[in-house]
């Protein structure tokens, strides 16, 4: 993928790499292997950040320029890392399978995460305000 900042971010399946270059082609990070097979990749609006998601049912906010985490800024209340596993005791949702698409709405309100049996998981660091939106278009199209 190209972020709108000019990265170009690759993605080797055979190796599981997962490599930030700039515009000129030069590498600027590099990651072998990222721990998972990846299957999903999408960039923040800014194009600063690059989030990720594959088979180990985690979703990563990476920093596009160098591919660490970005657990020093957390965008806008979202974690570095969901850990979608369900272990016990784990209070986050879990996933029932590997996350295939992910797709982040307009300022980064909500996160859709699309997993490989169908289910599509709606994200929010304000899960309030995600609740009484759906309750006011649930009204407004006639269910109480």
């Amino acid at each position: 993928g190209i972020s709108k900042e000019g990265f170009v971010v690759t993605y080797g399946r055979e190796d599981g790499s997962l490599c930030t270059f700039d515009v000129n082609g030069a590498m600027l990070a590099c990651r072998r292997p990222v721990g998972e097979k990846l299957h999903a990749l999408v960039f923040s609006e800014d194009g600063k950040v690059l989030l990720t998601g594959g088979s180990a049912k985690r979703v990563e906010w990476r920093w596009v320029h160098s591919l660490e985490l970005a657990s020093d800024g957390d965008r806008l209340g979202f974690e570095a890392t969901h850990d979608g596993r369900c272990d016990f005791g784990h209070r986050a949702p879990c996933f029932g399978a590997p996350i295939r698409s992910l797709a982040l709405s307009s300022q980064e309100r909500h996160l859709m995460v699309g997993l490989e049996n169908g289910q599509v998981y709606i994200l929010a660091p304000d899960s309030n305000y995600l609740r009484q939106r759906l309750q006011r278009q649930l009204e407004y199209l006639g269910f109480y």
